[in-house]
């Protein structure tokens, strides 16, 4: 076989233009080439003489360092003047506004912020002398109102008028004496002081700067009314008797006594330590118009009461007569209820945030606090709303503009029948363990009471069912309702779940998590701590993907919350060691506390406890201290 014949390629001519030059070999052998003049009569060098020649060290191409210098000074000085005379007006303005005494300026060369005031005067002092600035006479640092010539005519009016005004002057609450504090009238008499010189309290100009950009809200009252034979019909209560005008009319609805106000039902609702039937009397003087009993009573010789209504049973009536006089507002609005043992007040704050992330207006109600919508937080008497508070926030939500509503449904609400008449549209279970017996008796009463929310899940078109599959007791859950309605799932260990964690790291500033949907997969760094809230922050990816939320919105809403009042929550003072206040009522909630407080891996752990004592709370808190 004959091999192919190998090619080699010439190099270019890179000038094919020049002449090609002689050499010669010199006497030692070296190949040289030849100083030629061409036949065009110019001369051609070797290659080594095209290079450009070197400028000097201390030049840049026949420049020196220094008058590059210049230069580019004389153009920094050419802009600052193009500068200076475009905003004209506002640096002038700045500089004459300044009240810097000349004479009290500290020539020490180490004080920056005297150099700094030095060079503002002199700056000063050169535009007064080319006339752009009028002469300023500044005899004092301690006279504040001199420079009032300098006002404009109309201003020296005014100034006139206010220092014959009385007016008003903080006064110093550390200083006075008698312990008065605030504003006081004519307290510049006193410091001999005009009131124009008068200065405030540095507390007064303190900025809320949390406040700023956020649109404040009026919250609306909305006012019901429609008289009693209305809201018998719209409730569909079928009283045993009424007795009275059943045309009275009701401007409101209440089952305490302590709270009745002119025009309302008064509902004689049978409580665990009371019967409401004995308070007839007061809620009569405060203004009842109409009442609602379980057994007979005289209303013949009460003051404002107009008619009697007699049912079987108030507790069971007080729901439908609440949701109806307050125009049934959840049908109006999308609810997601949360059930469990743990977990509830987070997940409804990440689901609350969530859902605001999708730029839907969301109120909740939990038990730390009742919110119409964003920052907009109402009074929580109770940690557990009544049936008619439960309907009542609801409708000032919804007159306000709320789409949305994250309800914490406890176990005593759901057994009391105060959830009976709220709509909801997606039922949540977090986890179950022992809890709260001293009101349900058994485990398995308390376990019936929570799957009422999840027997209302019927319609297969508008109701889900997001439960924690890692909890031995999801199939019974999942059970209640219809077996149609769409299941999403979520767990930590399960990952045949539907959203579980591929991935998570915990620290005591943050836990990042990288979560596993149907979807796709979401990177989320949450300010909650502990591997407890993981749990959280996937019931609430769960209902994203349930209601079938943009991930981008699931990731910003769950980011968004930071710490939630009490709930495994860190508190910063700047403090060498690290504390964490959690809600734990419950021994497994404060086992759940203290396993993942050990996750952070801390030095050293110190546990205490706390009750918060009021007339509708006896709870114990626990604050975790950590050694880092």
């Amino acid at each position: 076989m004959l091999s192919p014949k190998p090619t080699f390629f010439k190099p270019r001519n890179l000038f094919p233009s020049l002449p090609k030059t002689p050499s010669f070999l010199s006497l030692h052998g070296t190949k040289h080439s030849l100083f030629a003049i061409g036949p065009d009569g110019k001369f051609y060098p070797n290659t080594a003489d095209n290079d450009p020649p070197e400028a000097p060290e201390d030049t840049a191409h026949g420049v020196s360092k220094w008058e590059q210098v210049h230069i580019q000074a004389s153009r920094a000085r050419k802009a600052q003047e193009e500068d200076f005379k475009k905003n004209q007006s506002t640096f002038l303005k700045a500089i004459a506004d300044t009240e810097v005494n000349p004479n009290s300026l500290n020539s020490d060369g180490d004080d920056l912020f005297g150099e700094i005031d030095k060079a503002i005067v002199m700056e000063r002092q050169e535009l007064v002398k080319q006339g752009l600035l009028k002469p300023k006479d500044i005899k004092g640092s301690s006279d504040v109102m001199e420079g009032v010539e300098e006002l404009e005519p109309e201003e020296v009016v005014d100034l006139e008028e206010i220092d014959e005004l009385t007016g008003l002057t903080v006064i110093d609450t550390d200083s006075d004496e008698d312990g008065s504090s605030g504003f006081d009238v004519g307290a510049g008499e006193k410091s001999g002081k005009s009131n124009a010189g008068a200065s405030l309290d540095e507390k007064s100009f303190d900025l809320d700067f949390d406040s700023i950009g956020k649109v404040k809200v009026n919250i609306v009252e909305p006012k019901f009314r429609m008289s009693l034979a209305e809201l018998l019909d719209e409730s569909k209560v079928v009283p045993v008797s009424v007795l009275g005008d059943l045309e009275v009319e009701i401007t409101g609805i209440q089952d305490d006594s302590r709270v009745v106000s002119a025009g309302d039902l008064f509902v004689c609702r049978v409580g665990m330590k009371t019967d409401g039937h004995l308070y007839l009397s007061e809620a009569d003087k405060r203004g009842a118009v109409a009442v609602v009993a379980s057994k007979e009573v005289d209303i013949e010789e009460t003051l404002g009461c107009k008619a009697l209504v007699i049912v079987e049973d108030t507790n069971a009536v007080l729901p439908a007569l609440a949701a109806a006089f307050y125009k049934f507002p959840s049908k109006n609005m999308a609810v997601i209820g949360i059930t469990g043992t743990n977990g509830k007040t987070t997940t409804a704050n990440l689901v609350k945030g969530m859902y605001e992330a999708m730029g839907l207006r969301t109120g909740m109600l939990s038990t730390v606090a009742y919110y119409i919508h964003g920052d907009h937080k109402l009074e929580a008497p109770n940690t557990i709303p009544g049936a008619i508070l439960v309907q009542n926030l609801m409708a000032k939500m919804l007159h306000n503009g709320t789409e949305a509503v994250v309800m914490e449904a406890t176990s005593q609400g759901l057994a009391l029948g105060r959830c009976d008449e709220v709509d909801f549209d997606i039922a949540v279970f977090t986890n179950l363990t022992r809890d709260h017996l001293d009101f349900h008796g058994t485990e398995e009463e308390y376990k019936n009471a929570k799957a009422k929310l999840f027997a209302r899940m019927v319609d297969p078109e508008r109701h889900r069912k997001v439960v924690n599959v890692d909890d031995p007791n999801a199939p019974f859950f999942i059970a209640q309702g219809n077996q149609e309605v769409p299941v999403v799932t979520f767990a930590m260990e399960n990952k045949n779940a539907d959203v579980h964690p591929l991935k998570f790291e915990l620290s005591l500033f943050e836990t990042q998590v990288l979560v596993n949907t149907p979807h796709g997969i979401l990177e989320i760094s949450s300010g909650l701590l502990g591997k407890h809230n993981i749990y959280n922050i996937l019931a609430a990816v769960a209902v994203g993907i349930a209601v079938g939320a943009p991930l981008e919105d699931i990731v910003r809403g769950i980011e968004e919350i930071d710490a939630v009042p009490g709930r495994c929550e860190l508190i910063d003072e700047e403090q060498a060691f690290g504390v964490i206040v959690d809600y734990a009522h419950t021994p497994d909630a404060l086992s759940r506390l203290l396993d993942s407080v050990r996750e952070l891996r801390p030095k050293r752990i110190i546990t205490g406890a706390f009750l918060l004592l009021s007339p509708n709370l006896h709870h114990a808190f626990s604050a975790t201290s950590l050694s880092l």
